[in-house]
């Protein structure tokens, strides 16, 4: 694959990015289809420290995607780049954008969702504001953002794509792996990936394990005196 570096420092693009396999891809899709909500037991596979703040969520309950990450770095006012960025993605990405957390202007609306969905993205992350909410509900494309304004944005420049970025206070890199659902989105860096399924499997199933004891009337977690002791109380 060959990729090319477009532009300089501050306004530039890489034409392509490398991203995971897709049976990576596949798997982590099939656990979200399993659980209904992924991104706990991904998390907590990874530290407890790979979410995304709270304020990125999606736009209506039952949002969720896995896909790898296109990232697009705008001005907190300006698309152009998302514009770009729009020509250069592939079937299955997830468009990440930082455009600073501001929540002074949307950065996208519905025509680019419509967009998005016509070139089968699996989704959209904004660090940002977007608009036209109710049509975006409506069509239920997975749209994570930190808010919704009605202004609009300007089409100067500058911007990257395909670079590392910052989206609600994580590092994020072409090809990370963006999990997303009712509780928020986490970002598997793409070298942990395929290590990290096995053990999100092993999660899942003992909480299930854990689900039937309550059900069955062990209601006290187990463990519970033990870790007490270790800490000093009795």
């Amino acid at each position: 694959m060959k990729i090319e570096e477009i532009g300089k420092p501050g306004f530039r693009y890489k034409t392509d990015f490398k991203r995971p396999e897709p049976r990576v891809i596949q798997a982590y899709k099939r656990l979200m289809e399993q659980t209904g909500c992924l991104t706990g037991n991904v998390g907590d596979c990874l530290g407890r420290t790979a979410a995304m703040d709270s304020h990125i969520k999606g736009l209506s309950p039952g949002m969720a995607l896995v896909g790898p990450a296109l990232t697009v770095k705008v001005p907190p006012t300006d698309n152009l780049m998302i514009h770009k960025a729009l020509t250069l993605v592939k079937p299955g990405d997830v468009l990440v954008i930082d455009g600073g957390g501001n929540h002074s202007w949307a950065l996208l609306g519905f025509l680019m969702v419509k967009t998005a969905m016509r070139l089968q993205l699996a989704g959209m992350v904004v660090d940002g504001c977007v608009r036209d909410a109710a049509e975006i509900r409506k069509c239920g494309f997975p749209v994570f953002a930190a808010g919704i304004n009605p202004n609009g944005p300007m089409k100067e420049g500058p911007g990257e794509i395909n670079y590392p970025i910052q989206c609600g206070g994580q590092i994020v890199h072409p090809g990370d792996i963006m999990v997303a659902d009712d509780d928020g989105v986490v970002v598997v860096r793409q070298e942990h990936a395929e290590g990290t399924i096995d053990k999100v499997k092993a999660v899942i199933v003992r909480e299930e394990k854990r689900l039937a004891e309550i059900e069955a009337g062990l209601t006290t977690r187990p463990g519970l005196d033990e870790m007490l002791k270790a800490k000093g109380l009795r």
